[in-house]
């Protein structure tokens, strides 16, 4: 009776799908434990490296305020400069990075690196607001709880 289920919900391929997961698991068990692994590994890698700009970012910034403490967010950018030759060898103990909802890896280079960390335009000043330095034309916003601003404009509240 369960046989005749399977296919009329999944297909002959489908029920043949699931026959042989089912006759072979043992030998599916051990790739996958090892991609699990492997995947960990390299998100750990990523969360390592971006823990580690994001303190880069704070340092530099606190710099950039002690010497001029009216700058604007675009100064701020343009004087914040990431050395990431120096960050991926300092920090990266992996060739491989992730990020946590991706299903494969990219190889641990300047370029891919950068690219995942900073993807979004406002990453610096996410991270400047989170730990206390905001700007003159900021001041609205100084106070909100970031989770929740991200939140509601993903669910498109107001």
């Amino acid at each position: 009776m369960s046989k005749m289920w399977l296919e009329v919900f999944l297909g002959k391929i489908g029920t043949y799908i699931i026959g042989f997961i089912a006759d072979y698991y043992y030998f599916i068990i051990a790739p996958v434990i090892v991609y699990g692994i492997f995947m960990t590994i390299s998100s750990y890698n990523l969360r390592r490296m971006e823990k580690a700009v994001n303190g880069e970012i704070i340092r530099q910034a606190r710099a950039i305020l002690k010497d001029d403490p009216g700058i604007n967010y675009v100064g701020m950018v343009d004087g914040i400069a990431i050395d990431w030759k120096k960050m991926i060898k300092k920090y990266s103990f992996f060739p491989f990075v992730s990020r946590e909802s991706d299903l494969w890896v990219c190889r641990t280079g300047e370029a891919s690196v950068r690219n995942i960390i900073m993807h979004d335009n406002s990453k610096i000043r996410l991270v400047l607001g989170r730990n206390g330095i905001h700007f003159a034309g900021d001041s609205a916003e100084s106070g909100k709880n970031f989770y929740t601003v991200f939140i509601n404009r993903i669910t498109r509240r107001k």
